[in-house]
């Protein structure tokens, strides 16, 4: 029974914390905005739409990964794949959109951004306070035994002592 509640402990319910915080996270990160245009260094235009799910990396539910067109300032048009921030509704839409470190591109504006790390974070503390009183349990008695304390030194007793001759 003990290895069944350290395999819960330590398996099953960091995995569950750790698909609950990707789906509070990527709930506010998939929101995008068409942004300006006019300024953007690249257009990305949604083609096609596949759904995935329920369950992934991205935490639970259902989302997208879209074919897009990527229109460059240069002239260069090319494909590309996008998840996450692009939906069939956002077919033949234009979006202002860059490439950052990857080859994925990215929209300019994802206005709920500080919003889904805020949620993420109180998420992540309020887990590991409830992961804690789950886990202490399970870990060998070894760990849990406090060090003991040695007694303080005794004091003389002051009615003991002999009175003066």
């Amino acid at each position: 029974m003990k290895v069944l509640h350290r395999v819960f402990a330590f398996l099953l319910i960091p995995l569950l914390g750790y698909l609950l915080g990707a789906t509070i996270f990527n709930f506010f990160w998939d929101k995008a905005e068409p942004g300006d245009l006019a300024k953007a260094d690249m257009v990305a235009v949604a083609k096609s739409c596949e759904r995935k799910g329920p369950v992934a990396l991205r935490g639970f539910g259902y989302y997208h990964e879209c074919t897009i067109e990527r229109r460059f300032k240069s002239g260069t048009v090319n494909t590309s794949t996008v998840t996450g921030w692009l939906d069939p509704s956002d077919i033949g839409k234009e979006y202002a959109a860059n490439i950052p470190r990857r080859s994925q591109a990215q929209p300019d504006e994802r206005p709920q951004v500080f919003l889904g790390w805020l949620c993420t974070f109180v998420f992540a503390i309020l887990f590991l306070f409830v992961w804690a009183k789950i886990a202490a349990p399970a870990f060998p008695s070894r760990y849990l035994k406090t060090p003991e304390q040695p007694e303080p030194p005794h004091a003389p007793d002051r009615t003991d002592a002999q009175p003066p001759v």
